[in-house]
């Protein structure tokens, strides 16, 4: 199996930030071939504000045992598509820790600023175990592992979970991932197919958007 270009793998930094690698984002390749896509993002943003979608219909879930896993990107070309309290929601979260996530793509070596996902874990169970950084996602046949974990709630560090209790964090991967192209989220062997669908909802949207700017 080849591996992308990454260094070594450094650890923990400090008790609110990991760092999974502070040479550059691992990623490995996965089988397969990534299927070219309509792209549906472009240079020009959406203006925010215009948006119907709710967080849901952008998010990749993921079932592993007791656990679910939920992951939404937050990228611009994606959250100006929510709900006008979605996108400021989203849009608050990087903004609020936005020297946290430089420091971090920094050290990793990125020139440009990471991909930011909001990744949570939830259960039904009475108790459950969530292990963070067994979370990747493959892109055109690469596997990529996250480069920098930006934790949100008080509990994350315990990696324990109370029933119906959610721990949830800021994800940062390499710029490299496409979201123009189907992606697939991996944790703990278990897979999600869905940004295939995803992208679809997002082109229509966009159009809608678009439509709905003009005077």
């Amino acid at each position: 199996m080849n591996v992308h270009p990454a260094g070594a793998v450094c650890g923990l930094m400090v008790a609110t930030i990991m760092l999974a690698c502070a040479g550059g984002p691992p990623a490995e390749e996965a089988a397969g071939e990534a299927q070219p896509e309509e792209a549906w993002t472009t240079d020009v943003l959406p203006p925010p504000g215009y948006g119907t979608l709710r967080q849901d219909d952008f998010t990749v879930p993921l079932q592993s045992g007791e656990t679910q896993v939920k992951v939404t990107p937050l990228e611009e070309a994606v959250i100006r598509l929510a709900a006008p309290d979605t996108y400021q929601r989203l849009h608050g979260l990087v903004g609020s820790r936005i020297d946290q996530i430089r420091e971090l793509g920094l050290g990793a070596g990125l020139r440009a600023e990471p991909s930011v996902f909001l990744v949570s874990f939830f259960t039904y169970a009475r108790q459950a175990e969530f292990a963070p950084t067994e979370l990747s996602l493959l892109s055109q046949g690469m596997l990529y592992r996250p480069i920098g974990i930006v934790p949100l709630t008080p509990g994350w560090g315990r990696q324990q979970l109370r029933q119906q209790e959610s721990q949830s964090a800021l994800y940062l991967f390499d710029p490299a991932i496409d979201l123009d192209l189907t992606f697939q989220a991996e944790y703990a062997g278990e897979r999600s197919l869905s940004w295939a669908g995803i992208i679809r909802v997002l082109q229509a949207e966009r159009g809608r958007v678009l439509s709905r700017e003009k005077p």
